[in-house]
């Protein structure tokens, strides 16, 4: 079987795709054939070194979220799972032909999902609504200030920060994302590449600021969140694509008394009581919010969707093709 292998950090010229042995799952776990995986920031940040947290080591196989056909399970796996359509995230391997997860870690794939959508609905849907409903607790007419608002997850915190009745603004990285963002429905677009964007969400909001700000990139440029932050309001940061953030001085939050936050997925999940299951899975089938899956690469050109993920030429969510339509 095909299995993209990282043996040391690097660009993407250190992902080789090369045949290995089968795996056999252990008690517990299940084999999935995979036909899909989306390219997660994480297999990026990865590959390369630039986390910590959830880093499975050296060597290891990309593929940090993906879908299939269970095709055998370990022993304590009740045999009903045979032939399931699951997803599943955080565990890796996705980048191969077959990948292990432990039984527990699967989401059943809707039947009215496609392949591509069932690859990252577990992470990018589940994600943004936790966002917006469980770490935020948008309210109506609030201002929500959404960076990446062109990615995946951004633009769809976006339509569903919407549909709870609130006022958005979307950040990219550049004019040439204006439009692209736009179809998603927010209220204004700013491009954050400007030093003065904290100032057009200042004017859009009559001088107050936003009350909440999702962040899901903040590098060297995350401090301007708290120049565009209302008093009163909370900064969410769920990832960190642009680096790390420098450390924010105490005093800066007491003089607006507003809240810095952190988000992981999982745990805001053991709390919800599966509401963004029911929520977000009617409301992609019936297309009331969509993920924009914009480009599709085969596992043979894994290195080229890397590439094109670290030179910034994504919009949306870019999937990888593995078994394809099983």
């Amino acid at each position: 079987m095909r299995s993209v292998i990282v043996s040391e950090p690097g660009g993407p010229e250190v992902l080789s795709l090369v045949e290995v042995e089968e795996p056999h799952p252990a008690p517990g776990e299940v084999r999935i054939q995979v036909a899909y995986a989306a390219l997660n920031p994480l297999d990026n940040h990865a590959r390369a070194d630039r986390i910590k947290w959830n880093h499975p080591g050296y060597p290891f196989t990309p593929g940090f979220e993906y879908c299939g056909l269970i095709d055998a399970v370990g022993e304590g796996v009740e045999p009903e799972w045979m032939g399931r359509r699951v997803a599943t995230n955080g565990h890796w391997g996705g980048n191969a032909d077959l990948a292990l997860a432990p039984a527990r870690a699967l989401v059943q794939v809707p039947d009215n999902f496609d392949w591509q959508l069932g690859c990252c609905f577990s992470t990018c849907a589940y994600t943004s609504w936790l966002l917006v409903h469980s770490a935020a607790r948008v309210k109506p007419n609030q201002w929500v200030v959404v960076h990446s608002a062109a990615g995946a997850v951004g633009s769809l915190v976006m339509q569903i920060a919407k549909s709870a009745g609130a006022q958005v603004i979307g950040l990219v990285g550049g004019e040439h994302k204006f439009e692209f963002a736009e179809q998603f429905g927010p209220d204004a677009v700013i491009d954050y590449l400007r030093d003065d964007w904290p100032d057009g969400v200042k004017a859009l909001t009559d001088g107050r600021g936003a009350d909440v700000i999702f962040d899901g990139n903040a590098g060297e440029r995350a401090p301007m969140n708290l120049d565009a932050v209302a008093s009163l309001g909370q900064i969410i940061y769920y990832g960190a694509s642009a680096g790390q953030a420098p450390p924010v001085p105490p005093s800066m939050l007491v003089g607006k008394s507003c809240s810095v936050a952190g988000f992981v997925q999982y745990f805001h999940q053991a709390i919800s009581g599966g509401a963004e299951v029911a929520a977000t899975h009617k409301a992609l089938a019936d297309g009331l919010w969509r993920i924009p899956i914009e480009r599709e690469f085969d596992l043979t050109d894994i290195a080229d969707a890397h590439r094109a993920w670290e030179g910034r030429e994504l919009l949306g969510r870019t999937v990888i093709r593995v078994g394809g339509a099983l």
